[in-house]
């Protein structure tokens, strides 16, 4: 049975893997003293830096005038683009601590540090986007009861929350067979083995990653040209969007260490796991950038009145992200179709980003098989830069 904190029981988390090691339902004493994964303090330090803001910060006093100038296609492009975002933190907000601190998944202290904050971090989020619809709209109750009956949001949100669907259906069953054998020793789901606990693991984190890596951004770009125009407008809101994705960008960097890691390591586990998963990543790939397109001609589909932005030049920047996401964690873009995926069409964008991943063309990138040197047992810092 998952244990808030085990007396006498003894766990050496710098002897153990970071995912389903042995006692993994078992944490005692949170200590950071030493630890084996340095590089996970790190980025919950980096998150605490960067992510230290406030959802009052930003000026928003000048989005309505600017909202109700806009024409109708953009006044479509915001709002869609709001709206989702609105539903995908809202999911976003949850899923970090549900899915990865789940009791028996890990009792790594770094790792539950580091989760910790992410979730406060994408709460933070869903804060400002409800300081956003305050500022702009009349009646907030009735725009967020309308995000609730937006058909487009609905499909587009369908298969990100079925891949959560099911890795947390596997962690709840796992954790009713900790109880269970906790009290007669037998399990109550007898198909929970930890092959079937590593593939929910692995999916999770790919999830995660295409979450923050890609979803987004369409929403990010779409956003921020409105102040590119020669008359700037919905600056706050850029602004916003701004802080957001900087966030994003480290929730991002981690998840593809963590996938990098898992797909290497050997004393992590999942190495065979990754591999046989291959063919479904791919998949998961090809249906999120089906989804993508789709999404970019709903966001554009009463045209466009933002100058150097379009459904095209937006839907090669995606084609883009998604060739520098999958260079990231070792997966080739060309397998989905993607053969000029090395084009940044919008490289004003890189302006509202902090991370190099993103800057960088997939050619450019450094193969991230450098994780397979890794020695855990030594204590080896790693950097933002190292990513």
């Amino acid at each position: 049975m998952s244990k808030i904190f085990s007396l006498g029981d003894t766990v050496n988390s710098k002897k153990t893997r970071l995912f389903l090691g042995p006692n993994a339902d078992h944490r005692n004493i949170q200590t950071y003293h030493d630890p084996k994964y340095k590089w996970i303090l790190d980025f919950a330090e980096e998150l605490r830096a960067i992510g230290n803001w406030s959802k009052n910060e930003i000026d928003l006093s000048k989005e309505k005038t600017d909202y109700d100038g806009l024409d109708e296609a953009g006044r479509h492009i915001y709002e869609a683009g709001l709206k989702f975002a609105i539903a995908l933190d809202s999911c976003a907000g949850r899923a970090p601590l549900q899915l990865f601190n789940n009791g028996g998944i890990s009792n790594n202290p770094e790792w539950e540090l580091y989760i910790t904050n992410h979730q406060n971090n994408e709460l933070l989020h869903s804060e400002s986007y409800t300081e956003m619809v305050r500022a702009i709209y009349n009646d907030v109750d009735d725009f967020i009861e309308s995000i609730i009956k937006d058909e487009h949001i609905q499909a587009r949100a369908k298969t990100i929350l079925s891949y959560f669907d099911y890795s947390t259906e596997v962690f709840e069953k796992n954790e009713a067979n900790q109880t269970a054998f906790a009290h007669s020793k037998r399990p109550l789901f007898p198909e929970i083995t930890e092959k079937t606990l590593k593939i929910a693991i692995y999916k999770a984190a790919l999830v995660i990653n295409m979450f923050e890596g890609i979803r987004f951004f369409a929403t990010f770009v779409a956003n921020w040209s409105f102040s590119e125009q020669p008359v700037k407008l919905m600056q706050g809101s850029s602004n916003v969007f701004k802080l957001i994705a900087r966030d994003e960008m480290i929730h991002l960097d981690i998840f593809q260490k963590i996938i990098n890691m898992l797909n290497t390591d050997k004393s992590e586990g999942f190495k065979e796991i990754a591999k046989e998963l291959e063919p479904e990543t791919y998949e998961m790939f090809q249906v999120a950038y089906e989804e993508e397109k789709i999404w970019i001609e709903y966001l554009f589909s009463k045209g466009s009145p933002l100058i150097g932005m379009n459904a095209q030049i937006l839907q090669d920047y995606m084609d883009y992200i998604f060739s520098v996401r999958m260079t990231n964690i070792g997966l080739d873009p060309k397998k989905i179709g993607l053969m000029n995926g090395n084009y940044n069409p919008v490289p004003w964008v890189d302006n509202y980003l902090d991370s190099s991943n993103v800057k960088s063309a997939p050619q450019e990138i450094e193969s991230v098989n450098y994780i397979a040197a890794i020695d855990n047992s030594k204590d080896t810092d790693f950097t933002m830069d190292e990513l």
